[in-house]
Formats: C-alpha cells, sequence, structure tokens
C-alpha cells in the first residue's frame, strides 16, 4: 500500500472535502452579494460554463461485515462532463476513480482495494426529432431502475441488492434508440445493441463478468408523475461463450410518505453450459421507505437471489435509516441479515456518506 499512500491521501482529502467545499458554495451563491462565478454552481447540479456542465458524487462508505475484511473505503469518486451545443451533438462522459481502500482490516482477495480508473460512461445523443434520440457509445445498460439511476447519492441503499447489478451486462458499448412520447401517452422505448466487447472494460477485480455481444430492449409505463413501470428483455453472450437470455421487471410506486420499489430478473442459459451449477439466473427484491421528515427517512429490502453458481438461493433482509441535511448530501446506516443461502452480501454494519456536487 506504501506505492499508493499519496494517491490515498489526495483522495480521501478531496472526498471528504466534497461536501464542505459543496455546501460552501451553495450558501454563497443564494446570499445577496454573490458572484457571477459562484451564481454558475449549485450543489446538486454542478457548474455550468457555456453549454456545458461539469458535476458529479463521492461516496464514502465504512463496511463492519460479522465476517471477513473490514473497511473504510472511498467507494466512488465520479466526475461526469455534459453538453448540449447542437441537436446532433449532446455528449456525455463520466469517468470515476472506485474501490480505494483508506484503512482496512482482515485478509485480501480479489478486489485488493488499491483503487480503480474507470470509465463509465462516454456517448453522444443526437435528438432526431422532439421524441426520437440516436445514442453512440458507451452507455448504462436499461435494465431496471437502479442500474441506470447509478449515482450513490440516489439510490435507496448503501447495499446494492444483487439482482440490480449482476446476472445481466450492467454496460454497452454501441448504439441505442430511445423513444420518449411528448404526451405522455405512450410508453418510453429503448432499443440497444453491441456488437462486440465492450469499450474500456473495468478490470476483473471489480467486474462480475464480460460480454462480448449485448442487445436489448427496454419499457417503462409511467404512473403520475414520478412513479412507473418498467419491462425488461437483454440477451447477451459472456467471454466463455454462454447466453444469457433475460426478462425483468421493475416499478416504483408512491402513497404519501411510502414509496415502494422493487425489480425481478429471470435468466435462461445457453451455449457453453458445461461444468455450470445451474442454467437459470434469478432474483429479485422488494422495498419499502418512508419519510418522516424533509431530512429523516427510513427503509427496508428483502431480497432472494440465486446466480449460475448457487444451488440454493441468497436470502437478505435490510434495514436503515438516511440523514439528508441537504438533498444533494445523504448520511446512510443500515443492517443487513443474510437468513439463508450462499450470502452475496455478508451480514454486517454498513454505512456511507454521499454527496451529489
Amino acid at each position: 500500500m506504501d506505492k499508493h499512500a499519496g494517491l490515498i491521501r489526495l483522495a480521501c482529502v478531496f472526498a471528504l472535502a466534497l461536501g464542505a467545499i459543496s455546501e460552501t458554495a451553495d450558501a454563497q451563491s443564494s446570499g445577496a452579494q454573490s458572484t457571477d462565478a459562484q451564481g454558475n454552481y449549485q450543489l446538486g447540479h454542478g457548474y455550468d460554463l457555456g453549454p456545458f456542465n461539469l458535476a458529479g458524487y463521492s461516496d464514502v462508505v465504512a463496511d463492519v461485515p460479522d465476517e471477513g475484511r473490514k473497511d473504510f473505503a472511498l467507494d466512488d469518486l465520479s466526475l461526469f462532463v455534459s453538453g448540449h451545443v447542437a441537436p446532433f451533438f449532446n455528449p456525455f462522459a463520466e469517468a470515476e476513480l472506485t474501490h480505494l481502500d483508506i484503512v482496512h482490516s482482515g485478509s485480501i482477495s480479489g478486489d485488493r482495494g488499491d483503487g480503480s480508473l474507470v470509465l463509465e460512461r462516454l456517448y453522444d445523443d443526437a435528438n432526431l426529432t422532439d421524441s426520437l434520440t440516436l445514442r453512440l457509445g458507451k452507455m448504462l445498460a436499461p435494465v431496471g431502475e437502479w442500474n441506470e439511476i447509478h449515482a450513490a447519492p440516489l439510490v435507496l441503499t448503501t447495499v446494492r441488492p444483487a439482482v440490480t447489478y449482476q446476472n445481466f451486462s450492467e454496460y454497452l458499448t454501441g448504439g441505442s434508440l430511445l423513444y420518449s412520447d411528448p404526451n405522455s401517452k405512450l410508453p418510453d422505448l429503448q432499443i440497444y445493441w453491441q456488437p462486440d466487447r465492450e469499450f474500456s472494460e473495468r478490470p476483473s477485480s471489480i467486474a462480475f463478468d464480460s460480454y462480448k455481444m449485448v442487445e436489448g430492449v427496454h419499457l417503462k409505463f409511467p404512473i403520475g408523475l414520478l412513479d412507473q413501470i418498467g419491462v425488461s428483455f437483454q440477451k447477451a453472450r459472456d467471454t466463455k461463450d454462454v447466453v444469457q437470455s433475460l426478462f425483468g421487471l421493475d416499478f416504483q410506486y408512491t402513497l404519501a410518505k411510502l414509496t415502494f420499489q422493487g425489480e425481478w430478473t429471470y435468466s435462461d442459459l445457453t451455449g457453453r453450459t458445461a461444468g455450470l451449477v445451474r442454467r437459470t439466473e434469478w432474483g429479485g427484491y422488494v422495498a419499502a421507505s418512508y419519510k418522516f421528515a424533509e431530512e429523516w427517512s427510513a427503509y427496508s429490502w428483502y431480497e432472494e437471489f440465486s446466480n449460475r453458481a448457487s444451488l440454493t438461493a441468497a436470502r437478505d433482509l435490510l434495514f436503515g435509516v438516511a440523514y439528508k441535511p441537504d438533498p444533494a448530501i445523504v448520511i446512510k446506516l443500515e443492517y443487513l441479515q443474510n437468513i439463508g443461502g450462499k450470502p452475496v452480501n455478508p451480514t454486517g454494519l454498513f454505512a456511507s456518506w454521499s454527496v451529489l456536487f
């Protein structure tokens, strides 16, 4: 770790200072004496520079499982750059430093916590019409809402349900056609295709699988202003020539201060499946959150998850509480209990501090 000490100190100082810097800039810009430069920055929105916007988020996480390694880490330090230059030129890029341990205890295996610099997204949106967009480049696959929302300050929990990131390709490099009905009478539609390997793949220490072909479709049916039902299909071939044909369903529904959300997927495995424990993969979670006040909320989710390597499904139950001193800042504390099967997420206590800057 000595050779990474300087990088670790720099990243930690940067991540921990982001919240304070952002809050200071926000307070200054709201005052009567704010300057034009300060007025271009807004906490949670970023910095506007002509047709471009610079934003991002940081996520510092403490993992204290009952067994195994415990760590305090910079889970993500991400930068977004987006532009709205012309109808056919609307670029977007996201790069992040991820999985960088500040301090840890216990044995190390797989992801060593040395940190990885990852290109998450790099694409251009060409607005063909008011309702039709052609996206070309590297993007997040539209399987469920969680994978696309993506940023730690915007998702429900510190611990991510396994069904929201395993059993499918999270990314794709290729083309996508997006349709959005301006009258909100028809569902949103996204069709996508990746003809070859993913561009700038994540290192194997943090990637669950590697894919060389991905294609699929996602439909989103809006229910009111914030709620929706989503339907997904994805077919992907990994580098071991196993083909996954996935069907998925996700939803969000709000009743006053109570919000329900969830996701379910099921995959058939074909191709070179010799040696696989299972020829199917499936999983699902359902969550509920209650907003006690503007700053405080409590939440819980239950998940069952099975992949190709497990005979029995993992069953996990999570409880947590979140504090938001600002809409762009969230502190979470939660406990997860594995109640059956081979664990995907370990039993233990987890906490995070996330800032959308």
